[in-house]
């Protein structure tokens, strides 16, 4: 062999071990941005008891805009605890302050997705929402029961293109897996026109795929799966869409759940719900880069904990020691508002920013090693 191969070979050994294939995660940083609902019927927000899990609605005709879609409930007319809800709805509710911190007040004229289907009969639950080319997505569980008596979840979708602020003009298009008894929490990712993939369920993550983003098909593949070590033991359900980072790779949030054993009001629950994080490769979005250790974000207010400790909210919170994400808004690079609920009761609003490395040269994308595998195959053919 030549010197001149020799030297070629030793340049592109000590170009690529300047490199790493494998993929070094961001840091990330949540905050909150009041220690107080920013949704609360305890406030006077909403003429509904419990107001929670929300979708962020980006309206079309006014970017700064920000309109929720809030999941509400009320106790049964003969409840006998603050447990004995009544069936879910999805209402809209709209910021009225600069800080979006506080929101016009909820009524049932706010309703746009009602309990007025069969397979909705019990509950209409879990927004999650995309704009795309002019038309929104809502992807939504709806509940019912079998005539056996055991309550089904079925993810169900519907679609609007104008004033979709009023109840009528969404259209139903019924549950995605009819055929599937229990499917719920739809997060839609639209890569491009031929791979657009949908993440949903509660216990582990699977994957479905859409060409016309109305029917989907199962692929019986798992984007996440729970860890038996780790603060996602007991499940894994998704968030709201990923969205792209400054390195081209999705930011996908997704709720768990672990044991927990904190003296509690509601009886038989042990469960304490956490946020995660994974980075899914912006080439092939079914590929997790990196996924959370730990939570980025936990119950920690009287209003997210709603235990034992919480004075007056462990006698208010519907499922104490949750907080839950199914909303967010990209407001700068890698910097995000995110809503959350805390005990299946209220909502809250926190800022969550993704800061990367000063140095790049610790990551290394496919489109780089393909342009250094072809400068090195030329170079070597130039000195053979």
């Amino acid at each position: 062999m030549s010197v001149s191969k020799v030297y070629i070979i030793l340049f592109f050994v000590v170009l690529w071990s300047s490199y790493s294939v494998s993929y070094v995660p961001p840091r990330f940083e949540m905050k909150r941005l009041s220690t107080k609902p920013i949704i609360s019927s305890w406030d006077k927000n909403s003429e509904f008891l419990y107001n929670y899990n929300s979708a962020f609605m980006p309206m079309i005709d006014d970017p700064n805009a920000i309109t929720l879609l809030v999941r509400v409930q009320d106790l049964l007319n003969d409840a006998e605890t603050i447990y004995n809800v009544g069936p879910s709805k999805i209402a809209v509710a709209q910021s009225i302050d600069n800080n979006y911190l506080k929101y016009s007040h909820i009524t049932q004229e706010n309703i746009i997705i009602d309990i007025d289907e069969d397979y909705q009969s019990l509950g209409a639950e879990d927004p999650r929402v995309v704009l795309f080319n002019g038309t929104y997505y809502l992807f939504y569980t709806a509940v019912s029961k079998i005539p056996s008596g055991d309550w089904r979840a079925q993810l169900a979708l519907a679609t609007c293109e104008n004033n979709c602020l009023t109840k009528q003009n969404w259209n139903y298009h019924g549950p995605l897996f009819p055929d599937v008894f229990w499917c719920k929490s739809g997060s839609l990712l639209i890569h491009n026109d031929t791979h657009r993939y949908l993440f949903f369920n509660d216990s582990n993550i699977a994957i479905a795929q859409t060409k016309d983003l109305i029917h989907y098909n199962l692929t019986n593949n798992y984007l996440l799966r729970t860890r038996s070590d780790s603060f996602d033991s007991e499940l894994v359900e998704a968030g709201p869409e990923p969205l792209k980072l400054s390195d081209e790779n999705y930011l996908f949030l997704y709720n768990s759940a672990r044991r927990a054993n904190i003296a509690n009001p509601k009886p038989g629950w042990s469960l304490e719900y956490n946020l995660g994080w994974t980075i899914l490769n912006g080439e092939n979005p079914t590929e997790i880069l990196a996924r959370s250790n730990q939570p980025i974000f936990s119950p920690e207010l009287d209003w997210e904990k709603c235990d034992n400790t919480s004075s007056e909210w462990a006698n208010r919170g519907l499922t104490p020691l949750v907080i839950f994400v199914e909303g967010w808004k990209k407001t700068a690079q890698d910097t995000f508002l995110v809503w959350y609920q805390g005990c299946d009761s209220t909502m809250g609003l926190a800022e969550l920013k993704v800061y990367f490395p000063l140095s790049s040269s610790a990551n290394i994308s496919t489109s780089v090693l393909v342009y250094l595998l072809i400068v090195f195959r030329l170079c070597f053919s130039f000195f053979n």
